[in-house]
């Protein structure tokens, strides 16, 4: 999918680009005839290695990021009535791979400004149960990360990163994912590269690949490396409780040519984001909308998100842009509210009751033209503006 979009059609939120370049590369890899984990994934592995400039540190694919942040989970060996401290604000695919193992989530607030879990909120929820902190990046703006794993160090617990939205950010001039302990991607169908599904988990011991490599592939011992050679091995011991989510050869195929372009997807991303910036400051200045206040340098943004100020007139600006013929969503609910969580520890939320009831998603994806970006602008300032 690539083109202008025509005027009169529906504006989407997310438009993955699958241009000629992901469609060669996909019939190659289908032509070529393996299609399970094999070369290609390996070869999709080192790429994302190289674009991070990983010293040190490995990435081993999956096939989403809940799987990654699921493999995180195992590979820290969180047992049932073990504690993760998570925010609330952020998708509930991360509560789920983590309470998988029959850990609890203990919900904590995030800060007002980046809407990333708040580290001044973690340490009042410590206990001797606690075994790790989940830290996510919230719309490509980094997380507090170095205050997280000073806090962990103090504590002697692991800190899991869930970078779904942050592939190609920088934090304090370090790519996402080349530091702290450890990161999982996501490379889904709305992402800022896409495999169509798929993710990967970037780990800072690199004697964590073997076992992550057994994780992923049912508990066998030796048959990553025969299958990154587009062969099967036939001799091999199972070792441990295993999964089945690695990455095929077609959906790396894919990953590698998006990877091409990453930087591509970055800048003009960056660029419509500040144009929104600018196209809303008037309105952030009269109160009506509340802005990020970054100027997306070194941002890879994931979604653009403005935060209703009286959360009261949400529902009638989603109704105003759908009128409009332009898409919207919500990023996030609060998982608090959700009945499976229910009746997880919590500390206070009042940052994030209030951001669950204000946020709204604006569409944002690449090779945006002129006129689709006037008619979302357009959409939003006729409503406060009539």
């Amino acid at each position: 999918m690539y083109g202008p979009i025509a005027p009169t059609e529906r504006i989407p939120v997310y438009r993955p680009y699958l241009g000629p370049e992901v469609t060669a590369a996909a019939t190659s890899a289908l032509e070529a005839g393996w299609l399970g984990m094999g070369k290609l994934s390996q070869d999709f592995e080192h790429a994302i290695e190289r674009y991070l400039g990983l010293d040190g540190r490995r990435a081993v694919s999956t096939n989403s990021c809940t799987e990654a942040l699921h493999l995180a989970a195992r590979l820290i060996d969180l047992q049932p009535g073990d504690e993760v401290i998570a925010p609330s604000f952020t998708y509930v695919a991360g509560h789920q791979a983590l309470t998988r193992t029959g850990a609890k989530i203990v919900f904590c607030d995030v800060e007002d400004a980046g809407l990333s879990i708040d580290p001044a909120r973690i340490e009042e929820l410590i206990t001797d149960r606690t075994r790790a902190i989940l830290a996510v990046d919230y719309l490509g703006l980094p997380c507090h990360l170095d205050e997280i794993l000073w806090i962990a160090r103090r504590h002697g617990l692991r800190v899991i990163e869930d970078a779904a939205h942050a592939f190609g950010t920088l934090s304090d001039g370090r790519p996402v994912g080349s530091f702290g302990d450890i990161t999982c991607f996501s490379f889904g169908p709305v992402k800022m590269i896409t495999t169509l599904e798929g993710g990967a988990i970037v780990t800072s011991d690199p004697g964590d690949v073997s076992t992550l490599h057994e994780l992923r592939h049912l508990g066998i011992d030796s048959d990553t490396d025969a299958r990154y050679k587009n062969q099967r091995n036939w001799d091999f011991d199972v070792v441990r409780q295993g999964y089945r989510c690695h990455l095929g050869s077609v959906p790396s195929a894919i990953g590698l040519a998006q990877l091409e372009m990453v930087e591509e997807f970055v800048r003009n991303r960056q660029d419509y984001c500040r144009q929104f910036d600018a196209a809303f400051a008037d309105l952030a200045a009269r109160g009506d909308v509340q802005l990020f206040g970054t100027d997306w340098k070194d941002v890879a943004p994931y979604i653009y998100v403005l935060r209703v100020s009286d959360p009261a007139r949400r529902p009638a600006l989603i109704e105003h842009l759908k009128e409009a013929g332009v898409a919207s969503g919500i990023h996030f609910l609060g998982a608090h509210e959700f009945s499976f969580y229910a009746d997880s520890r919590r500390g206070p939320l009042p940052v994030t009751e209030l951001a669950t009831q204000q946020v709204l998603t604006l569409p944002l994806h690449p090779y945006m033209d002129a006129g689709t970006l006037d008619r979302i602008t357009t959409a939003v300032r006729s409503f406060f503006l009539p």
